[in-house]
């Protein structure tokens, strides 16, 4: 067995070598779309960073039935090789990305724990309802909904084989990603004739993004994201710095890059917040997708009940965008607004000039007048 060090490089190396090869054949393929096969299913991406609401954002596209969900796949790698910078990562990443959107689970065994064999092995695999439900899990009928407690402790033995067969049947294939920091990397999967690939880009306040921060533990993956700036003096603010600058880069690329015309959207979490079901209606028709009155129901429930939990999804919407107001000290915000001016000025935050203004919560400092599609 090799060690562990050498495990490590000889993956990353096999799925860079892997995709240095498939990303040249890639960009020798029109990107026209009368060239792609018929009734390919649709691969969206929804792109973001940690604490913007992505985990939200993907629960949209969960609940609907036409819909093969998953949740997160690209932490696999990085937990695998956590030792790597974010940069060189975002490779063995789109390959896994790119197999993924097409139903092959193969790449998963080398970032799975005893080489993956069970959908149990997936983090957060009772994210995903199509994993709660026949014929993945038995432990369910078709008539009692998605119940993702139940799902964690019944439906964790189907193989991952049988994960990539259900899949195949499904019309749309959505992931989400909040470790894509560099949306150029992605450029040559928009050439694959496999793929009808899709970006649906979720930004947020990143004074409230930074706010959130403060409640959860993510050491290792900051520690990725500033591996080559010099990691040893890891503080909210630095990691916010870089975040903010990839979200602009990633509008940038999106703005700059023929191939991603009419297949890139934009949406702040904030809209999404006070106006659930506009902007789901937005996203469905983006990705192609018909909002039944059922789904209808579910979104207005979800951002109007209060419920506790880490991960829970009911709750006040509006109150959450509002938060970072009354709990953060306004030296911090003024760092993060410093950090964050270029990301702020694009994405349209206003920024808050004194203790005073941040606490009078009749001021608002997000523009309403403004798009990034």
């Amino acid at each position: 067995m090799m060690p562990p060090h050498r495990t490590t490089f000889f993956c990353l190396f096999v799925s860079l070598s892997f995709f240095s090869l498939s990303s040249y054949f890639f960009l020798k393929i029109p990107s026209s779309t009368n060239s792609l096969p018929k009734n390919k299913p649709v691969h969206l991406l929804v792109v973001s960073s940690w604490r913007s609401g992505s985990s939200f954002l993907g629960e949209i596209f969960n609940h609907h039935n036409d819909v093969f969900y998953l949740f997160e796949p690209g932490r696999h790698v990085w937990m695998t090789l956590k030792g790597e910078s974010s940069e060189l990562l975002h490779f063995p990443v789109r390959d896994l990305l790119r197999s993924l959107f097409t139903c092959d689970v193969s790449p998963l065994h080398q970032y799975l724990p005893y080489g993956g064999k069970h959908i149990s092995d997936l983090g957060f695999f009772d994210h995903s309802q199509v994993l709660c439900a026949p014929p993945a899990c038995s432990a369910f009928t078709p008539s009692e909904g998605y119940d993702q407690t139940k799902c964690y402790k019944h439906c964790g033995n189907a193989s991952l084989d049988l994960m990539a067969e259900i899949c195949k049947t499904y019309s749309h294939v959505v992931m989400k990603a909040v470790r894509i920091l560099d949306l150029s990397v992605l450029l040559p999967l928009f050439r694959d004739p496999a793929l009808d690939l899709r970006i649906l880009h979720l930004v947020r306040d990143p004074r409230a993004v930074a706010l959130s921060r403060k409640y959860i533990d993510l050491g290792i993956d900051d520690k990725i994201i500033l591996k080559n700036e010099g990691d040893k003096n890891i503080t909210i603010s630095r990691v916010m710095k870089k975040i903010c600058k990839s979200q602009v880069d990633i509008n940038n690329v999106a703005k700059a890059a023929e191939v991603l015309q009419g297949r890139y959207m934009a949406i702040r979490h904030e809209d999404l917040s006070s106006e659930p079901l506009k902007y789901v209606k937005k996203i469905y028709n983006f990705a192609e997708l018909h909002l039944t009155k059922d789904l209808e129901q579910w979104v207005y429930n979800i951002t109007h009940e209060e419920v506790a939990g880490i991960l829970s999804f009911s709750r006040d919407s509006s109150k959450v965008a509002q938060k970072w107001r009354t709990d953060l000290s306004f030296d911090f915000v003024k760092q993060i607004q410093k950090n964050c001016k270029e990301a702020m000025d694009r994405f349209g935050y206003r920024p808050v000039k004194s203790k005073i203004e941040q606490k009078n919560l009749t001021l608002d400092f997000v523009n309403e007048e403004w798009s990034l599609e």
